[in-house]
């Protein structure tokens, strides 16, 4: 699922009625753009799935409380066992709404190693963790906006030895203003707005078949001795209309500003 289809970009640019294959290719590479401008700027992906990652991502600071050798037929190392820090767990997807499966193995490897994360580390919501749940959405569950998950007692600081399967972001009819509490539309106009520009951007560039790459925008044509006349006035105007093929424009990271991870931000 995408936050847009190629029909809501045509009905906005008038095509609707009239779209060629290649206008259809254009939109469809055109919101692929854009929805990748959107997921980079808001630090994870807002369309909701379930997926399965491996925390903490980073190396903390900690002290080691109990440090061991391991051994093998060629090597000898020691590994210092962590201690654990902070009872806040902070995701990259959100908001969160489920956890199918949270599991906690100090020695986990973000699950490198074949008897990482056994059933015995499974946790128990409720009791050994909880989200940091702001309220419920339209169907009664539980929604967890900023994406931390708390523990009785700390998370590990070791990279890679907690291991959730979690579903993670908004659905269709938040993204597109059809749910009567959650509302995730701005995410929705912004995947819109960017993509009728970069389409309006490439219909104006693209290759004409007379007269190759355009340098601008035709004002006037005349078919007699052909020629045309291209609009260079009002450069700021046009640059921000048309400019940043690969970024977003500002009035659009202002409208997403309300949903980027900021936690994640900072965990990272």
């Amino acid at each position: 699922m995408d936050i847009i289809d190629i029909s809501m970009v045509a009905l906005e640019l008038g095509l609707s009625s009239t779209i060629t294959d290649e206008e259809r290719a254009i939109i469809g590479r055109a919101i692929h753009r854009s929805e990748g401008a959107i997921k980079r700027y808001l630090k994870y992906d807002p369309i909701q799935r379930s997926r399965t990652e491996y925390y903490p991502q980073r190396e903390c600071d900690f002290q080691s409380t109990e440090s061991y050798w391991e051994t093998t037929t060629t090597h000898a190392y020691i590994r210092k066992v962590s201690e654990a820090s902070t009872s806040e767990l902070q995701v990259q997807h959100i908001p969160i709404r489920n956890i199918t499966s949270l599991r906690v193995d100090y020695d986990g490897r973000g699950g490198e190693q074949a008897t990482s994360f056994p059933a015995s580390s499974e946790q128990t919501r409720g009791t050994d963790y909880w989200l940091n749940s702001d309220g419920q959405d339209s169907g009664g569950v539980n929604i967890c906006r900023d994406g931390i998950i708390r523990s009785f007692g700390a998370w590990p600081t070791s990279p890679g030895s907690v291991r959730i399967t979690y579903t993670g972001g908004y659905t269709r009819a938040e993204l597109h203003g059809n749910d009567t509490i959650v509302d995730a539309t701005p995410i929705m106009d912004v995947a819109l707005d960017e993509a009728c520009r970069l389409v309006r951007k490439i219909m104006v560039w693209r290759k004409n078949p007379r007269t190759g790459f355009l340098a601008g925008p035709i004002q006037s044509e005349r078919m007699g001795d052909y020629s045309y006349s291209v609009g260079t006035g009002n450069s700021d105007l046009i640059n921000r209309m048309f400019g940043g093929l690969y970024d977003l424009l500002p009035e659009s990271k202002d409208k997403l500003s309300t949903f980027v991870n900021y936690g994640w931000v900072l965990a990272s």
